[in-house]
């Protein structure tokens, strides 16, 4: 009987860690996925920034280069961003490598597509691959230009060799800004959703329940939540109350939730 009863007991311990163990790689899980989403959202932000400065302010800076395929205001026109081996830009990203643009029209005309893709393109050391395309939407009921951006098979190389991908469709709408001639005082929100697989190899979809907003002059997304899959959970990462800083909160299932740092 004792032997039973102690063998009972064994078994419980073993279940319970088991069960801790579960629930710790869970929540890894969660927090590198949530950690993944910031930095997929950050990343698709710099480039986007950077390829609108690029095109009608022609760089805004000593760096980058900019090219024309066509003469400028031609179009269908083809545009070479080199950032060369360094570019430190205005918010203090450090970029290198080239971005191409595909553009069919002045981007405020209703219709215009802007295709962009990569050429050993790197922010701080994170290589970017993939292909991003906006699509004019013209003016929505509010007089805010809008445009659907599709990433298709995007991926982020981090400097330890680990990687991320994802797709995702977005509608962003530029609600400040888009009267004026510089690019630092625009302000997006976005709405959308996405898939991927984060840096451990473990596959998600998201949803953006409440818009992301993105300023120019802010390094990181200041609000927004994305709600996220993986395997039966669902999470939620809140990226602040408009406040310009790098944390986010992520909410488990159960309802525990953490302080996440977003990406440098």
């Amino acid at each position: 009987m004792k032997k039973s009863v102690l063998f009972l007991t064994a078994l419980l311990l073993a279940v319970f860690a088991l069960e801790s163990c579960r629930k710790n790689d869970n929540n890894d899980v969660a927090i590198a996925t949530a950690e993944d989403l910031s930095a997929n959202e950050d990343y698709t932000e710099q480039i986007d920034l950077d390829a609108d400065i690029a095109v009608e302010e022609r760089g805004g800076g000593p760096c980058p280069t900019v090219t024309f395929a066509q003469p400028e205001g031609t179009w269908p026109n083809s545009i070479t961003i080199d950032y060369g081996a360094s570019c430190t830009r205005p918010d203090g990203r450090v970029l290198s490598g080239k971005i191409i643009i595909n553009q069919t029209a002045e981007i405020r005309t209703p219709g215009a597509v802007r295709t962009i893709t990569h050429e050993d393109f790197f922010v701080d050391g994170v290589k970017v691959e993939g292909t991003r395309t906006w699509t004019n939407n013209g003016q929505n009921t509010d007089g805010f230009w809008s445009y659907t951006k599709v990433a298709t098979d995007m991926k982020l190389t981090f400097e330890d060799g680990s990687s991320t991908t994802w797709n995702k469709t977005r509608t962003s709408v530029l609600i400040e800004g888009g009267n004026t001639p510089t690019h630092w005082d625009d302000v997006w929100s976005s709405t959308g959703s996405a898939s991927g697989t984060n840096r451990n190899g473990v596959d998600y979809t998201a949803n953006i329940t409440e818009p992301l907003i993105k300023r120019a002059s802010c390094r990181w997304i200041s609000s927004g939540v994305i709600e996220f899959s993986s395997g039966i959970r669902t999470r939620t990462l809140d990226f602040g109350d408009g406040a310009c800083d790098r944390f986010g909160t992520l909410t488990l299932a159960n309802g525990d939730s953490y302080t996440i740092r977003l990406r440098r």
